[in-house]
Parts: structure tokens; C-alpha cells; sequence
């Protein structure tokens, strides 16, 4: 995942198989995700930077930030989502005893982290992320967006995000997100988290 890519910008393969996440997230729910969702956030950007030539060498994360109101939904509906699947992994390792350490001194424990994300995430209001982020005095925090909106990359730096849309669990779980919410906790991705706390 490469999120200084410029125009043309092109999918991102998703990193395991559709039914690699199972009992979690089925095959189907990552199929319209992945091959529906993200692609058509991914396309209509590629169409509108094909419009604005002088928008056509700026990073995708600059782009989440920009003025233009399309742009920034489209640039954002890539970064979160292609931050998402990397999020996941079927081949869960619990986190690193760096990683606990940074963890306890956040939240307490790893459980207390664990039910902040899960009741962050169960009373955000209507479509956006949550997010896993280190803030600049080296702790970590639990914070959301809305919509495809992205956090403050001047603040925080995200290791690991989950969307809350109701694209993302609904054919599984229907209207019960914090189902969904336990069920990702099985399925973090501790390792890539770390790569990007370390870079």
C-alpha cells in the first residue's frame, strides 16, 4: 500500500482472498466492498483528475485534504478504504510486546483499547471510520470520522482504521455494527499497524 501514488491511479489488489475473513466478514460482503465500493470511489477520482491536469501530481493523501469537495470525497473514499483491507488479516498474531507496551500505557490494557474501539464505533452516528492513531506526544488514540473523511496526517499518524458504512457489514450482520465490531477484533492486523507506527 502505497499512499504517495499519483494520477492514473490504479486498484489495489485486495490482499488476501474474498473468503479469507470468514466467519467475520463473508466473501460476498468483501466482494461488493473491495470490487464495487472502493473501485468506484477509485474510478470517479481518476475521472476528475482527468479534468483538473493541475491536480494530476498531487499525492492521494494531499488529496483527502483539498478544497475540492469531490475530489476530497473521492481521494478519501481510496485512502480509507485501501487503509482499510490492510487493516484485516486472516492470519491474526496478537500485537508485538512493544506494541502491548504502547497499548497499555494508551489505554490501560489491551481489553480496555479493545472496548474503546468497539464502543467509539457502536455510537458513531451514521457512515464515517474509526480510527487507531498515534498522536504527537507517542500515545495512541481512538478517533472517528465521518463519511470518507480522513484524520489530521499533521497530528496523528494511522496505523489501523475500520469503516463503519453499512456496506461493510451489512449483508452479514444487518444493523448490528457492533456484531461486526467484535467480529474485527479477531481479525486486526497487528504486524502491518506496527510497520506504519515504525515508519
Amino acid at each position: 500500500m502505497n499512499f504517495e501514488n499519483y494520477y492514473p491511479f490504479t486498484p489495489a489488489p485486495l490482499p488476501y482472498d474474498f473468503e479469507a475473513l470468514k466467519p467475520y466478514i463473508s466473501e460476498y460482503t468483501l466482494y461488493f466492498h473491495h470490487d464495487k465500493h472502493y473501485k468506484d470511489y477509485l474510478n470517479k477520482l481518476n475521472e476528475l483528475l482527468a479534468a483538473s491536469p493541475f491536480m494530476q501530481n498531487v499525492p492521494l493523501e494531499v488529496l483527502t485534504k483539498t478544497e475540492n469537495a469531490d475530489l476530497r470525497k473521492n481521494a478519501g473514499g481510496v485512502y480509507n478504504h485501501e487503509l482499510y483491507f490492510n487493516s484485516l488479516t486472516p492470519n491474526y498474531k496478537e500485537p508485538s510486546a512493544k506494541m502491548k507496551k504502547l497499548i497499555s500505557d494508551s489505554f490501560g490494557s489491551e481489553q480496555n483499547m479493545r472496548n474503546k474501539l468497539i464502543d467509539t464505533g457502536t455510537a458513531h452516528t451514521g457512515s464515517g471510520y474509526i480510527w487507531l492513531a498515534e498522536n504527537p506526544n507517542g500515545i495512541l488514540e481512538v478517533l472517528t470520522t465521518p463519511n470518507q473523511d480522513t484524520i489530521d496526517f499533521d497530528k496523528f499518524t494511522p496505523l489501523m482504521n475500520i469503516d463503519l458504512w453499512e456496506h461493510s457489514y451489512y449483508l452479514d450482520k444487518q444493523n448490528r455494527r457492533k456484531d461486526y465490531l467484535n467480529g474485527i477484533m479477531n481479525i486486526l492486523n497487528w504486524e502491518k499497524a506496527e510497520d506504519r507506527l515504525e515508519r
